[in-house]
C-alpha cells in the first residue's frame, strides 16, 4: 500500500488526551507527556549505541561494561558516561557513539511492526506521523550533499555536473500543497507532524519519499491503527521509543529477539531525573595549566 496524506483530524484524540493529561512541566517529562496514559502497559524501547566496530550494542552491555545499572529509567548519558555532545565525561566512560537521534533502528521497527499489527483489529487502517521539520522534505540548503569530481570530466564539466547534481539533491520530496497543508501539532510547536494513512506493510518499513538521494525511510515519530489498539511514539532527538498497548502486546515486545525494551509505568520519568540509579559523572572542570604540564613533562626528562 501507498501512504497517503490524510487531515490531521485523525490524531486529534492524541492532542485530546495529552491536554487532559497535563502539558505542564511536571508531566511534560513522563511517558503520560507523550502518550495517552488510557493503556493497561507501556515498553520503552532502547535505540542501540554503536562500538567503535560499526556494530550495534545494546544498552545492557554498556552498563555491564562499566558497572552501572540498566533500568527501566537509565539515561544514556549517565549509564555510559558519555555526554550529550558525545564527549567523555569520565576515565572509564564507554567508548563508542551514543544512540543517534534519527528515531527507533530500521531494524528495530521491523521486528516489532509484525507484533504490533497482530495486535490490532484494524492491521490494514494504520496512521503514521512524520515530524514536518525533517531536511528532505523541504529541501534547500537544509539538504546535505557531497559531490565529488568525476575525473573524466573537465573542470567545466565536474562544475555543471555539480550543480545539477545539488539542485536534484535539494529539490522538496514533498509537493507545494503537501508541505503547507494542515499537520498535526501536538503541544509546543515544535512537534508538528504530517499525518499519513497506510498499512502493517508500511509500518514496517515507510516510504515516505523518492528523491535523487534514493528511498527515503525512516520510522515514524507517532504510529497506531483505526482501532487505537496501541500507540508507537519516539519523541524528537530522544534515544527511546514508547509503545503503549495491552499486556499481552507489551509482553511480546520485551520477549522480541534483537530489541531492547523495559515495561514502565505511565506516571514514569523520562527525562534525567528519572535514572535514579546511575549518576552522571562530573566533567573535570579544572583549567588546563601548560606551565605545569611543561614541568611535569621536563621533569621526567631529567629522570
Amino acid at each position: 500500500m501507498t501512504l497517503n496524506f490524510v487531515a490531521p483530524d485523525a490524531g486529534a484524540w492524541i492532542v485530546d488526551a495529552l491536554q487532559s493529561q497535563g502539558r505542564d512541566a511536571q508531566t511534560a517529562n513522563l511517558v503520560s507527556g507523550q502518550v495517552p496514559a488510557s493503556y493497561a502497559a507501556y515498553a520503552r524501547i532502547f535505540h542501540p549505541a554503536m562500538g567503535l566496530d560499526g556494530q550495534p550494542v545494546s544498552w545492557g552491555e554498556i552498563a555491564a561494561r562499566r558497572g552501572s545499572t540498566m533500568h527501566p529509567l537509565a539515561q544514556f548519558a549517565a549509564l555510559s558516561g558519555i555526554g550529550e555532545d558525545g564527549v567523555p565525561l569520565a576515565e572509564d566512560s564507554w567508548e563508542g557513539e551514543a544512540p543517534g537521534w534519527d528515531g527507533l533502528g530500521a531494524q528495530e521497527l521491523a521486528a516489532i511492526a509484525p507484533l504490533l499489527v497482530a495486535n490490532t483489529q484494524s492491521p490494514d487502517e494504520i496512521y503514521l506521523a512524520l515530524w514536518n521539520g525533517l531536511a528532505f522534505i523541504h529541501g534547500g540548503d537544509q539538504v546535505e550533499i557531497i559531490i565529488e569530481d568525476d575525473p573524466a570530466l573537465s573542470m567545466e564539466q565536474n562544475l555543471v555536473r555539480a550543480a545539477e547534481l545539488a539542485a536534484a539533491a535539494k529539490a522538496p520530496a514533498f509537493s507545494h500543497e503537501d508541505r503547507n497543508g494542515p499537520t498535526l501539532t501536538i503541544g509546543s510547536g515544535y512537534r508538528s507532524f504530517y499525518l499519513f494513512s497506510g498499512d502493517g506493510t508500511d509500518l514496517r518499513s515507510p516510504l515516505w519519499a523518492r528523491t535523487s538521494l534514493g528511498e527515503q525511510r525512516q520510522s515514524p515519530n507517532l504510529a497506531w491503527p483505526q482501532d487505537r489498539a496501541w500507540i508507537l511514539s519516539t519523541e524528537l532527538y530522544e534515544d527511546s521509543t514508547i509503545v503503549g498497548g495491552s499486556k499481552e502486546l507489551i509482553n511480546a515486545l520485551l520477549a522480541c529477539p534483537g530489541v531492547e525494551a523495559l515495561e514502565v509505568s505511565a506516571d514514569a520519568r523520562l527525562d534525567a531525573q528519572g535514572d535514579t540509579h546511575n549518576q552522571l559523572p562530573i566533567p573535570d572542570a579544572t583549567p588546563f595549566d601548560p606551565e605545569e604540564l611543561a614541568g611535569e613533562y621536563f621533569a621526567g626528562e631529567e629522570n
